[in-house]
């Protein structure tokens, strides 16, 4: 596996992952405009030069906020969100933020292992289905490895 930063030849990829992972998946075309958003740091897990995860966050004034996270199902539970978060972590900075559906715990495990923690709840956040969020943070990581590994 190798982990790139996204380009063109990776967007039908990730608009495929987009709508295996997401009740409201994002199209090729916002998927597209992140590539000239000057904010916006995607990567991509590439297998047998197809991208089978990716992570999108967008890095502004000494934070950063993730705002996607996919991996394809059949891709799931091998490392590759793990890989790719801690890749496009490297040079974030700041503190990180992000949220996570209520339901979704091999994620936020994930993400506490990762250096990530609770910071609060915002109330029916997600729809298709309606759905709590977990807001999480990491705080700035200075002089160092930008993510902590549990060895997971």
């Amino acid at each position: 596996m190798e982990i790139k930063k996204l380009s063109q030849e990776y967007i039908k990829d990730v608009a495929d992952i987009e709508k295996a992972c997401f009740s409201k998946p994002w199209n090729e075309i916002s998927i597209a405009a992140e590539l000239k958003n000057e904010f916006s740091r995607f990567y991509v897990a590439v297998e047998d030069g197809k991208a089978v995860g990716f992570v999108g966050l967008y890095a502004l004034s000494g934070e950063a906020d993730i705002v996607r996270v996919g991996v394809l199902p059949q891709y799931r539970n091998r490392g590759i969100a793990r890989a790719v978060l801690k890749k496009s972590l490297e040079n974030v900075d700041g503190d990180v933020f992000l949220d996570v559906r209520e339901s979704n715990a091999p994620a936020i495990s994930l993400y506490r292992s990762l250096g990530f923690y609770d910071t609060g709840v915002r109330k029916n956040y997600y729809s298709e289905p309606e759905e709590n969020a977990v807001l999480m943070k990491r705080d700035a990581v200075r002089g160092g490895s930008a993510v902590a590994d549990s060895g997971n």
